[in-house]
């Protein structure tokens, strides 16, 4: 099934091409030209995980990634045989030195972090913020804080959970928790609608403007359905899809890549999840009963989703 849906984000891509096609004129087009976003987030030959997906859709979008792989694995891990390992962290430091030194630090616009494997990660993001908002920039940070889900608990070891919430969490401007891990990073109960937004708002508290909590779940959620909270700012907002069971995994990182990715086109952050959502319940309809996500196949998803679930306002309290 691939979901078609046209609008002006596909209109803006197109004209986006366009113009970097006038501006070639037979030749490349300057790389200082280009903006991209920074990705820390694992890698995978097969599969559209972490680095994966972030790529896949901020070319649908017409943005570059610049992605730091912060493991090299074969496949997702979960529940098959995979080989690889942690990226050093030294090596993804002299990176951050080579960006600096070429002046492609210039060039960074967003920073956004998932999947860590190792505690020493934590500070060559932060490092490479620092060097890209000392050009004068805003650059805005999103931490999607991977380290657990309500199914398995915590996956991560104990010390990367903490470097995120203690470190990543309060230096990001969005977060995007699943319902577990909004629960570890505030410590608080989420089993109840008013608990997921005084946990929301307690994360808020540490650093973030924007959080987005996905897969929540509680007594108000329509049978057969997963809610999407957003607070941004004092304003919150849901948006509710029927529940798709799939096995495949990377369906939080295509959420979060989407949401960002129109947000960087700039729409608001209610209407980013509200299409953040609809494509991400496009993909995992086309996905059926496989291991990976159908992003390539179910790729127009990505900017022209159908239907497109709404964000609702918060209900007053």
């Amino acid at each position: 099934m691939i979901c078609r849906n046209e609008g002006p984000i596909r209109n803006r891509v197109l004209r986006q091409v366009n113009q970097t096609r006038t501006n070639c004129n037979g030749d490349f087009a300057k790389e200082s030209n280009i903006m991209a976003t920074i990705s820390f987030q694992s890698h995978v030959a097969a599969g559209t995980v972490g680095n994966a997906a972030a790529s896949t859709v901020n070319a649908a979008f017409g943005r570059a990634v610049w992605a730091f792989p912060t493991v090299l694995y074969s496949n997702h891990p979960a529940g098959r045989a995979f080989a690889g390992e942690v990226v050093s962290p030294q090596l993804l430091d002299e990176c951050v030195v080579a960006f600096q030194e070429n002046g492609l630090i210039e060039q960074v616009d967003r920073v956004q972090s998932g999947y860590l494997g190792a505690v020493a990660h934590a500070p060559v993001i932060l490092a490479l913020l620092a060097a890209a908002r000392r050009t004068g920039r805003v650059v805005p940070y999103a931490c999607d804080p991977v380290c657990g889900d309500q199914a398995t608990g915590l996956y991560v070891p104990t010390d990367v959970a903490t470097v995120i919430r203690d470190v990543l969490v309060p230096a990001a401007d969005i977060v995007t928790p699943n319902l577990f891990e909004l629960g570890y990073l505030t410590g608080a109960p989420v089993e109840t609608t008013s608990q997921v937004w005084a946990a929301m708002q307690a994360l808020q508290t540490a650093g973030p403007g924007i959080v987005v909590a996905t897969s929540v779940l509680t007594p108000d959620t329509p049978p057969g359905h997963l809610d999407t909270f957003l607070l941004d700012g004092p304003n919150g907002w849901i948006v509710t899809a029927p529940h798709v069971e799939c096995p495949a995994h990377g369906a939080g990182d295509v959420l979060t890549a989407v949401f960002l990715a129109r947000l960087a086109a700039g729409e608001a952050p209610e209407t980013a999840l509200s299409h953040a959502v609809s494509s991400v319940h496009c993909i995992l309809e086309a996905s059926g009963g496989q291991p990976d996500l159908a992003l390539y196949a179910a790729r127009d998803a990505i900017l022209s989703p159908a239907p497109v679930f709404p964000a609702v306002p918060r209900p007053p309290s």
